[in-house]
C-alpha cells in the first residue's frame, strides 16, 4: 500500500503537463459509442468523449435480468490525453465501477421429520467495486471506428488486491 502514492503522483504528474503532438482538435473523432470491457470501467454499452482541453470521459453500462438472475456493472473514466497525431490517441486514464449479480433461489424448510414446510425465496446478492489508473491508446479501425487497449492497475474489492488488468474497448466515432 505503501506504492500507492508513488503511483499516483507518477501517472498523475504528466497530466499537468500541456498535451504534446496534438492535432487541432477534430469533430470527427471527438465523441464514440460502442462498448467497453474491463474490471476497473465496467463491462458493457459504452459512451466516450474527447473534449477541446484534451481532457475526456466514458460511461459504460450493463443490465440485465433473464428469470431469477440479474447483473449490473455501470463504470466511469476520465482520461487525458498525453499524444494525439491525427491517428492515435495515447491518454492516462482513471476509472471506477459498480458491479452486482443477483440470483434469487427457493430455499425448502423442513421439520424434524424431515418433511417440507414451506419455501421461501432468498436472495443471493454479490457487489464488487473496481477502481484503477493507468494508461492507454485509442488506434482506428476504419473510417469510423476506434479499438481502446488500455493496461490498468486496479483495485478490485472480490480480492482486495491490486491487480495489473488490460480493458478493451469498441467505439464508432461520430
Amino acid at each position: 500500500m505503501k506504492s500507492i502514492p508513488l503511483l499516483l503522483a507518477l501517472v498523475l504528474a504528466p497530466a499537468a503537463a500541456p498535451a504534446a503532438a496534438q492535432v487541432p482538435f477534430d469533430r470527427e473523432r471527438d465523441q464514440g459509442v460502442g462498448v467497453m470491457a474491463g474490471v476497473a470501467s465496467a463491462t458493457g454499452v459504452s459512451y466516450r468523449e474527447f473534449l477541446p482541453t484534451a481532457w475526456g470521459y466514458r460511461a459504460t453500462l450493463a443490465l440485465w435480468k433473464l428469470s431469477d438472475f440479474s447483473f449490473v456493472s455501470i463504470g466511469g473514466s476520465g482520461m487525458r490525453v498525453l499524444s494525439d497525431d491525427g491517428w492515435r490517441k495515447v491518454y492516462l486514464v482513471g476509472s471506477a465501477s459498480y458491479w452486482r449479480r443477483g440470483d434469487e433461489e427457493d430455499e425448502e424448510i423442513f421439520d424434524d421429520e424431515g418433511n417440507l414446510v414451506a419455501t421461501r425465496e432468498v436472495d443471493d446478492v454479490d457487489d464488487s467495486v473496481g477502481v484503477g489508473v493507468g494508461a492507454g491508446i485509442e488506434l482506428p479501425l476504419g473510417d469510423r471506428g476506434a479499438v481502446s487497449l488500455e493496461g490498468v492497475f486496479t483495485y478490485w474489492t472480490d480480492s482486495g488486491a491490486l491487480l495489473p488488468l488490460p480493458q478493451i474497448g469498441l467505439h464508432y466515432l461520430f
